[in-house]
């Protein structure tokens, strides 16, 4: 299958489909959030919150070279921190970690020598799920059938999303190297949500009887799960799946982001990192008319980065800003 085709078949769900940020809670700020009911995520109450930050929870990350468990224990004791602080830790290309900081140590932490900079983390949420992909016999979706669809087998799609079923009959998903990052549920693939079943159908669905066809037929899926069974996530939650393709993936493969909402330069320069080894990249413009460029990491212009918008039957551009397409 040639590069170009391959690109098409992550870039197209990447056209129809979008995250939205969501409101935050002072707790657990995925916790109990249902929004299996929003019928579309640009007119729903969590698309109105596009962007919101989490009470109190930061994104920490620290400099090149530095030693993410050694900086956390240097910052325990200087008192900067205390470790019921820090509620994960990112390693590899971005170090750092997540945590809980009242405003005393925020301020501390800005003037630690191992910083690099610090970010309020966000809410991120999934829209609603599209048509199943298991239908009693096989059908060619309309937009694949648009971009047109080949055999994807030994090519590898990084999907960031709600997870994918393991086991479904129309998907060559590779358990090995899927990875969750849910607090709490890293062990946890499976799709509880829909969503990253969905992506991964149009993305790689075999060319079989059942189902449907995939634009990269047969192609390796790998699931990274940042959404739990509600459709809730964090962007530090993003990052570090991100971290995790700069350490796994190989170039040539692909990742699929059907992400928008607020600002982070962290998501953003994780995604600049991965590109930089060759690693392709198609995210969603966020289809609900607003500007791209306020949005991460839909923002980030470099090359093999690729931000699209959706389009109609007509083959015109729906309200979305297209910022990059290289």
């Amino acid at each position: 299958m040639k590069a170009n085709t391959f690109k098409k078949a992550v870039s197209y769900f990447a056209l129809a489909s979008v995250f939205t940020m969501a409101g935050c809670q002072k707790e657990d700020p995925v916790a109990n959030q249902d929004l299996t009911a929003n019928a579309n995520p640009a007119n729903n109450a969590a698309a109105s919150q596009s962007g919101k930050a989490i009470e109190g929870q930061y994104i920490v990350t620290l400099k090149s070279g530095e030693n993410t468990d050694e900086s956390i224990k240097t910052m325990m004791a200087d008192d900067a921190l205390k470790s019921t602080n820090v509620t994960s830790k990112m390693e590899g290309a971005i170090k750092g970690f997540t945590g809980k900081l009242s405003k005393d140590q925020l301020e501390s932490l800005k003037n630690n020598p191992d910083v690099l900079s610090i970010e309020q983390d966000k809410l991120i949420t999934l829209g609603t799920v599209g048509t199943p992909i298991a239908q009693p016999a096989q059908t060619i979706p309309w937009g694949v059938a648009r971009v047109g669809y080949g055999d994807g087998t030994g090519k590898t799609a990084w999907i960031i999303d709600s997870g994918i079923d393991p086991t479904h009959p129309d998907l060559n998903v590779d358990v090995a190297r899927s990875k969750g990052f849910v607090t709490g549920e890293e062990s946890i693939i499976k799709d509880g949500y829909g969503h990253g079943t969905t992506v991964a159908g149009v993305i790689g669905a075999k060319n079989n009887t059942i189902g449907v066809v995939g634009v990269a037929a047969n192609a390796n899926l790998v699931a990274l799960r940042v959404f739990n069974n509600s459709g809730a996530g964090t962007t530090s939650a993003a990052i570090k799946a991100v971290n995790y393709v700069i350490a796994n993936a190989k170039p040539g493969d692909v990742v699929n982001m059907s992400l928008g909402g607020g600002v982070s330069a962290t998501l953003d320069n994780a995604v600049k990192t991965a590109a930089a080894k060759g690693i392709l990249f198609a995210i969603a413009a966020g289809n609900s008319g607003v500007d791209a460029s306020n949005s991460s990491p839909a923002r980030v212009n470099a090359p093999g980065v690729y931000t699209v918008s959706s389009m109609n039957s007509m083959g015109n551009s729906l309200p979305s800003l297209i910022m990059v397409l290289l």
